[in-house]
């Protein structure tokens, strides 16, 4: 007896292709949406300030791992999208340590959580900023939106 073929679920991708070449199909939409605002995927998810798509290095460190590295996807006052292929988990506590493209300025953020995880991409929530921090994200959306 043939067995029957599972059914697509509206919006899977079915090419034919590996897995881990869809995997990374799907990276590249879930980047695009990110890198556009458009995050159809989790509509729980409320941003309270606006986000700026960037290119930057972003390190990171918890208690569970040393250091790990990640590209910088957006940024907005309050938190931030990454890519990185080290593996995070939703509340996990972070240490953030931002640089431009040319390192001609970095920042550290000191208290993060990760709230979502999607595949190598994950969003992360800074929490308890100094006012010093708070200015400074400030000026520096403001900076690369104007770019």
């Amino acid at each position: 007896m043939e067995q029957a073929k599972p059914m697509r679920k509206k919006g899977e991708i079915n090419s034919g292709k590996p897995p881990e070449v869809i995997h990374l199909q799907e990276v590249d939409i879930l980047r695009g949406r990110l890198m556009r605002g458009d995050d159809r995927t989790d509509k729980k998810e409320l941003r309270t300030s606006p986000r700026i798509p960037l290119d930057c290095r972003l390190f990171f460190s918890s208690t569970e791992l040393v250091e790990a590295d990640a590209t910088l996807l957006d940024l907005s006052s309050t938190g931030c999208a990454a890519e990185s292929e080290t593996t995070v988990r939703i509340d996990m506590s972070l240490d953030l340590w931002i640089f431009s493209p040319n390192y001609n300025w970095r920042m550290h953020i000191d208290h993060a959580v990760v709230r979502w995880v999607r595949g190598q991409v994950f969003g992360v929530e800074f929490l308890n900023l100094r006012p010093v921090q708070r200015k400074r994200l400030r000026q520096l959306v403001e900076k690369f939106r104007a770019q």
